[in-house]
Parts: structure tokens; sequence; C-alpha cells
């Protein structure tokens, strides 16, 4: 059994990640989805949600907000673990953008899953260590003017000399949206993780 979370950006719902687990779904139909709303509503609009606010970030106060969201983001983790009967070696993360950015946060805090697909996310900072039971796929537009893909860039140099199974995907053309080519590039590490 394989569980398959889906986080989606700031300010997004969990419909957003649907195409990407309509096309696992139907790749894998065993594979149990979820795909759970942020812990926050959104601070910038009517709808959505967060797991932490982009008021006013900065390089500075960015690292303090995504450990101030981890222990929520976790918990969220492991209740649909526990709702599942799954654990990490069961579990994969998909997150795009801030669903992404928690999603590496967690994975450089402990064993939570055994796979991580980062669609157009980063570290910060980047990670001290990583568990390398938690393989890493980094999928991220070329033209991404919202996080560039230097982040994936050097998120990659980072696993690679922490020891994890880690893989970088550029997608030509791409920005900071799932559109199909960034889609066909997720799917792709869903089925071929690195490692």
């Amino acid at each position: 059994m394989t569980l398959l979370i889906l986080l989606h950006g700031v300010g997004g719902q969990p419909a957003d990640m649907a195409p990407l687990g309509e096309r696992i779904a139907a790749a894998a139909p065993d594979v149990r989805i979820e795909a759970p709303p942020a812990a926050l509503p959104y601070d910038r609009g009517p709808r959505g949600h967060q797991w932490f606010s982009v008021d006013g970030i900065d390089e500075d106060n960015r690292p303090g907000r995504i450990r101030a969201a981890l222990p929520a983001f976790v918990e969220t983790v492991r209740a649909l673990q526990r709702r599942h009967g799954a654990g990490p070696r069961d579990t994969v993360l998909a997150g795009f953008s801030q669903g992404a950015i928690m999603a590496l946060a967690a994975g450089a805090d402990g064993w939570l899953a055994r796979h991580v697909i980062a669609i157009a996310g980063r570290f910060a900072p980047l990670p001290e260590r990583w568990d390398a039971r938690t393989a890493v796929s980094l999928v991220h537009g070329r033209m991404d003017g919202v996080v560039p893909a230097e982040h994936s860039r050097r998120a990659c140099e980072r696993l690679a000399a922490l020891g994890a199974p880690v893989a970088l995907d550029l997608v030509p053309r791409a920005v900071h949206l799932l559109s199909p080519a960034i889609l066909d590039a997720a799917e792709q590490a869903w089925r071929a993780p690195p490692g």
C-alpha cells in the first residue's frame, strides 16, 4: 500500500492538486490519495489556505515561519498516516510551491516519507542533514519567476552531498504553474524515484 499526500501551494485548495492525483491514480489504481488543506486560512484573499503567511516575507524571516508551521504540517501528515495504517515507508509527499517547501522542511527534520516530490519548492535554509531513507525528486520550471529554479539546483547539490537519493528535472519554458509539462515531470518522478 502506498499513501500519496498531495500538498497545495499558498492560497490554494486541495482541488488544485487534483490533476496530479488523477494522473497517478490512473497509473496506480491501488494508491490511496489524500489532499489536505493547509492548516491556516489564506491571509491575502477570501479563499484558500496556507501553512505560513507570505505577507512581508523575506529571506530573514522565512526560515522562522517555516519552522513555526512545521509541527502542524507534520501532525497533518501523521494523522493521515494513522487513518490509513501507513508509516513513512508507505508514504509519498508531493507538494507544489509552499506544499513542496513544507515537505522538504519536514524531510530535513526527520523521517516522514520514503519519497518527496517537490514541485517549484525550496529549502530555507539548506539542510544540514537528511535521512537517506527519503528519496527526493525536484521538479522545477526553468522560467519560474516566483520560486526561481536555482533553489532546486542548490537543493539537489546539498542533498547529494548529504547522501540523499535525489534527482532534478528542470522543465524548459515552464513557469510557476502545474502545467501539463510540470505534471508530466512529476508523474515521471512518481514512477521512477531516485535511488
